[in-house]
C-alpha cells in the first residue's frame, strides 16, 4: 500500500494499536455504528503514526478517521472495518487528496475542512453532471461476472475463490467434484434465507402456507427440519428441501440434515406452478413412522412423510433482495480489487436511476433466435432488416442507432458434428464458417450499419463446440454454453469497428445502468411440462371435469367463467413458466440427468436476487410479456416460423422498460 503524504511538521512516531484503539472506537464505533476488526486496527495506526506524527491525538487526525467512517458507510460495506478494505478506503482518500484535511495548526484545519467538504460537494456535483451512461452499459459473460456464493452464516454473498485461475485450473477434476456438491446446498441455504424473511413464515406468525395458496390448510408456519420430525409420530409439520427420486424411483425430499419419502396420493398443489423433480418445494402433511417403500430396507428409519399441500417457496422482489444483501456488485459495475466484494452505494444507485429515464432514445434490438444462416428464407429477411435498420439511422440523423443488435442461434439448422473422416470434418467447418462469410457479405451493404451498430451473437445447441458430441441434443447441451470459436467469425469481426462484435454466452447478462437483463437460450416449456409431477387429485379432477363437460349448463358455465378472466391459455402458460422459474431462483431448477450444468459456472444461472428483465428464447412457446413481484419475464419465439415470410424481434426502450413486439414482412 502506498504510504500516505506526511502533511505535519512533525516526525513519524511508533504506536501500537492499543494507543489509537479508544479514539478508533469513539469516532468509528459510537459515532457510526462500526466495528473494526484487528487488522484494520493494525493498518489504521500505522497509516496514522506516519500521518500525524506526535499529532496523533489532534483534530487533524480525528478528521481522518470521522472521513474513513463516513466513506465505509456511504459505500455500503457493513458494519465491520477489515484490513483489505480499510486499505481501499485509504487510497481513495490519498487520491483525493488530504492536503485539505491536515494541516498544522487546529484553526487552519477547520477551515481547511470545510474546503475540503465543499470541494466534495463540487466533486460530486461535477460526476453527477458527467456521469458516462457508457460506463455503466456492459455485456457481461458468466466468465466475467463476479463469482459470488452465499455464506448462511454471514447470511451475505462472498467471493468464490481460485475457482478459475491457473493453479485451480490444474487441479480441474478435484474443483469440478467440490462444485457439484455444493451446487445444490447454494441453493437450498439461499432459498431458505428468502424464506426466513417471508411473512408467511415467521416463527410469531399463526397462517400457514396457505396464504401461497387458498387450498392450503391452516397449520403453525415454522418450517420443521427434517431431521427434527423424526420420533414425532402422527403431528403435523411444514418441511422445505429439494424434491428427489429415492433408489426405488419413490419421490423424497431432502434438506441439510436428511431426507424422508414423501407419500403423495393425497397432495392437493398450490395451482401455478410446475413441479418437477430438482426443485426446492415446500411441503405440508403429517409425519408416519411406518409406511411407504423405503421402510423395507435396513438402513432407513425415517419412515413417511403424507402430504397433503405443496407448494413453491414465493419469489422476493429485487429491491427488497437487494437491501437485504447490501446492494452486491454481482455484474462488476465497479472493477472487482481485492478479496471484499464490492457493493454499489446509495448515491451512484439514485444517479443511475435519474440518468437512464432521461435517455428516452437509447433501445435494445433482439431478433427471434433459430437465426440459421444455412436459410435462405431467413437471409432473405436479414437483409430486408438491415435495410430498413440502415434507412433509420439515415432518416434520424444517427439518434435512432441501437445500443446492441442481438443475434441468437442456432445459426445453423444442424449440428456441427465431427466424423471419422478428416476430410469431411473439416468440411463440416469450413461450411458453417461460410455462414457467417455470406452474413458479413450481407451487412456490408449497409454502412451505417457497420460503422455505428453493436452484434450480439449468442450460440444455440446447434453450435460449436458443444454440437459436436451433443449431436444437438438439448439435454447433452450443458450450461452456461460458452461463445462461439472466433475462427468461425473472423471475417465479421475484421468488418465491423473494434468491440463492436460481442461473442456472447448463454446465458448472457446486460448491466444498462441500474437495470439487470438476462438473457436465455433453452427450451424450458418442454423440459417443464414433460418432467411435471401429475399428482392423483388432478387426475380425479380431471375426470369430474370431464363428466361435468357432458351437461350444456356446465359448457356454458365455463364459457361465462373464461370471458369474464379474460386470459388466454396461452397467458396462463406463460404465468406459470414464469412463477415456477422466478420461484425457484434459478434458470435450470432441473436434475443433472434433465440438464448438465457446469458447476464452476453455477454462479451465473443464478437469479437470486430477481433481474430487472429476464428475455427467454424458447421456440416452443409463443411471444408473451408477464411480470411477476416486479420482474418482467418476457419470450422472444422463433425468428421466421416455417410457413411465414416475416422476421420476429423485439425493440426495448431501457427508459421505460417497455418491449415492443415487432413483426417485418419480406
Amino acid at each position: 500500500m502506498e504510504r500516505p503524504i506526511n502533511g505535519n511538521n512533525s516526525l513519524p512516531v511508533k504506536l501500537q494499536p492499543s494507543n489509537l484503539r479508544p479514539i478508533a472506537y469513539r469516532i468509528l464505533s459510537k459515532k457510526h455504528g462500526l466495528n473494526i476488526k484487528t487488522d484494520a486496527l493494525s493498518l489504521l495506526t500505522e497509516v496514522v503514526s506516519y500521518k500525524y506524527g506526535f499529532d496523533w491525538k489532534g483534530f487533524q487526525s480525528q478528521q481522518f478517521i470521522e472521513e474513513i467512517g463516513k466513506i465505509w458507510k456511504l459505500e455500503d460495506r457493513g458494519i465491520f472495518i477489515d484490513g483489505p478494505g480499510l486499505k481501499q478506503v485509504v487510497r481513495e482518500i490519498n487520491n483525493k487528496g488530504e492536503s485539505t484535511i491536515s494541516r498544522s495548526s487546529s484553526t487552519e484545519a477547520v477551515d481547511a475542512t470545510k474546503a475540503g467538504r465543499t470541494d466534495t460537494i463540487v466533486d460530486t456535483e461535477q460526476e453527477e453532471q458527467s456521469l458516462n451512461w457508457q460506463e455503466y452499459f456492459k455485456i457481461i459473460n458468466p466468465n466475467e461476472q463476479t463469482p459470488c456464493k452465499f455464506d448462511k452464516q454471514r447470511k451475505q454473498f462472498s467471493l468464490i475463490h481460485g475457482r478459475h485461475d491457473k493453479k485451480a485450473l490444474s487441479d480441474t477434476l478435484s474443483n469440478y467434484l467440490q462444485s457439484s456438491v455444493e451446487l445444490f446446498n447454494n441453493r437450498y441455504n439461499l432459498l431458505y434465507d428468502r424464506l426466513s424473511r417471508n411473512e408467511s413464515f415467521q416463527k410469531t406468525s399463526y397462517t400457514s402456507i396457505s396464504s401461497i395458496s387458498k387450498t392450503m390448510s391452516n397449520l403453525t408456519s415454522e418450517i420443521t427440519l427434517i431431521k427434527n420430525v423424526l420420533g414425532r409420530d402422527g403431528s403435523k409439520f411444514i418441511l422445505f428441501g429439494l424434491l428427489n427420486k429415492g433408489t426405488n424411483d419413490e419421490y423424497i425430499l431432502e434438506d441439510s440434515t436428511d431426507y424422508i419419502e414423501l407419500n403423495l396420493s393425497q397432495t392437493y398443489k398450490a395451482e401455478g406452478s410446475f413441479y418437477c423433480p430438482g426443485m426446492f418445494v415446500i411441503v405440508e402433511g403429517i409425519y408416519s413412522a411406518s409406511g411407504g417403500l423405503s421402510n423395507t430396507r435396513s438402513d432407513y428409519i425415517g419412515g413417511c412423510f403424507h402430504v397433503s399441500h405443496i407448494g413453491h417457496p414465493p419469489a422476493e422482489r429485487r429491491e427488497i433482495s437487494n437491501e437485504n444483501y447490501g446492494h452486491v456488485d454481482f455484474l462488476g459495475i465497479h472493477k472487482q480489487t481485492g478479496d471484499k466484494v464490492l457493493k454499489i452505494n446509495k448515491v451512484l444507485r439514485k444517479k443511475l436511476v435519474s440518468l437512464e429515464k432521461s435517455l428516452h432514445g437509447h433501445k435494445i434490438l433482439m431478433l427471434g433466435s433459430e437465426c440459421n444462416l444455412d436459410n435462405f428464407k431467413i437471409l432473405d429477411g436479414l437483409k430486408k432488416f438491415f435495410h430498413r435498420l440502415e434507412n433509420s439511422i439515415i432518416e434520424s440523423n444517427n439518434e435512432d442507432v441501437p445500443l446492441a443488435l442481438i443475434l441468437t442461434g442456432s445459426f445453423s439448422s444442424k449440428p456441427l458434428t465431427s466424423t471419422s473422416s478428416t476430410l469431411a470434418s473439416v468440411s463440416n467447418s469450413e461450411l458453417y464458417k461460410g455462414y457467417f462469410d455470406d452474413l458479413s457479405v450481407i451487412i456490408s451493404q449497409f454502412p451505417n450499419v457497420v460503422e455505428k451498430v453493436k452484434f450480439v451473437l449468442i450460440p444455440g445447441k446447434n453450435d460449436p463446440w458443444q454440437s459436436s458430441y451433443s449431436l444437438g441434443g438439448s439435454n447433452l447441451n450443458y450450461l452456461p454454453q460458452s461463445s462461439l470459436p472466433r475462427l468461425f467469425v473472423n471475417r465479421l469481426e475484421r468488418l465491423l469497428p473494434r468491440g463492436n462484435l460481442i461473442l456472447g454466452w448463454n446465458p448472457l447478462r446486460i448491466n444498462y445502468l441500474s437495470q439487470e437483463l438476462v438473457i436465455l437460450k433453452d427450451e424450458l416449456i418442454s423440459k417443464f411440462k414433460r418432467n411435471d409431477i401429475i399428482f392423483e387429485n388432478d387426475l380425479e379432477i380431471e375426470k369430474e371435469l370431464v363428466r361435468l363437460d357432458q351437461s350444456p349448463e356446465r359448457i356454458n358455465h365455463i364459457i361465462s367463467q373464461e370471458q369474464q378472466e379474460h386470459v388466454s391459455p396461452k397467458i396462463k402458460q406463460a404465468r406459470k413458466l414464469v412463477k415456477t422459474l422466478l420461484d425457484q431462483g434459478h434458470l435450470q431448477p432441473f436434475l443433472k440427468d434433465l440438464k448438465l450444468v457446469n458447476p464452476d459456472y453455477d454462479y451465473a444461472l443464478r437469479i437470486e436476487p430477481l433481474p430487472t428483465i429476464l428475455i427467454l428464447n424458447d421456440v416452443n412457446f409463443e411471444n408473451f410479456e408477464v411480470t411477476y413481484n416486479g420482474c418482467k419475464v418476457i419470450n422472444i419465439a422463433r425468428l421466421l416460423s416455417p410457413s411465414s415470410r416475416k422476421i420476429n424481434f423485439v425493440e426495448y426502450t431501457p427508459s421505460h422498460k417497455r418491449f415492443d413486439f415487432k413483426e417485418l414482412y419480406f
